[in-house]
């Protein structure tokens, strides 16, 4: 069983929900007025991109293990910064896999980004950040060139968003809302 559908079954979260889960909640974190600029671009990129992540479930043994090695078709899993930059410096560019750099800077949002308070000691997030960058513009091809270069030109600003958010969960995670 897939784990999307595993989480639906179990949980009733679907892709759908959790796509809404996490534009409702980036749109509340930074304001109507910033969100009215990038909804219809790169809001629901971010959006995607999150919940692509809460529905992975993910192998941090095998993500670390030197055999790991997914085709040029599939979404490479990254356990964490270190792993990012290690094989951006030796793999990544070498294989010019579109997928894997969109896949390496989408991390970068999640662990740059979202989880920016926890990874801020350990690591140069200005250095990840330009590292992210250029990994959307070399996921830059085909259909997609337009909504990578977009996410590349405004990568600082979307880690920025991500840790409001995170920042914004965090700070309302007791509150119960009523509406449904």
């Amino acid at each position: 069983m897939s784990s999307a559908n595993y989480f639906d079954e179990l949980y009733g979260v679907t892709e759908e929900r959790a796509l809404n889960f996490w534009a409702s909640h980036l749109h509340e974190a930074i304001g109507s007025e910033q969100w009215s600029q990038i909804s219809d671009s790169t809001g629901v990129y971010l959006a995607s991109v999150l919940g692509h992540f809460c529905l992975q479930s993910v192998d941090r043994t095998e993500l670390l293990s030197p055999d790991y090695n997914p085709g040029d078709h599939e979404f490479r899993q990254f356990a964490d910064l270190t792993q990012i930059a290690e094989l951006m410096m030796r793999q990544l560019t070498s294989a010019k896999n579109p997928l894997w750099m969109e896949s390496a800077g989408a991390h970068i949002l999640l662990y740059a980004g979202f989880f920016q308070t926890q990874n801020k000691h350990r690591h140069n997030i200005n250095f990840y950040s330009a590292m992210g960058k250029e990994c959307y513009l070399m996921a830059a091809v085909g259909k997609r060139e337009k909504m990578m270069k977009s996410v590349a030109t405004g990568f600082n600003q979307y880690l920025s968003h991500l840790a409001d958010l995170h920042q914004h969960l965090r700070e309302s995670r007791y509150l119960i809302r009523m509406d449904n």
